[in-house]
């Protein structure tokens, strides 16, 4: 095979990154719009501890400063991310003025 008919690394990685691309045109794109964007606090990428994992899998907040207000201990270095949830779901959860819900007290 000659050097100029190789497949490369670098061609095949070209190829298939612009397959992908062609393949996700007629792709709907997630909007902003359907829905309202609320936080959680999330222990991915770090060490945190089961109450952490727990605290964290089980609580939605209004607000971003209710997140921050609201760790599962003193020591939690969980970092806080928005998520977005249908607009009829926020009005169950967050019915009369409500700026954090633990999940687990709901179902």
């Amino acid at each position: 095979m000659s050097r100029s008919t190789a497949l490369t690394r670098r061609t095949f990685l070209g190829v298939a990154v612009s397959a992908a691309a062609l393949a996700t045109v007629g792709c709907p794109r997630p909007s902003s719009g359907q829905g309202v964007k609320v936080y959680i606090r999330s222990g991915r990428g770090k060490r945190v501890s089961n109450a952490a994992k727990s605290h964290n899998h089980n609580h939605l907040y209004a607000t971003r400063a209710a997140a921050l207000a609201n760790p599962a201990h003193p020591g939690d270095k969980s970092k806080v991310v928005s998520v977005v949830i249908s607009q009829a779901r926020y009005d169950r959860l967050f019915a009369g003025n409500r700026v954090a819900v633990d999940l687990r007290e709901i179902r």
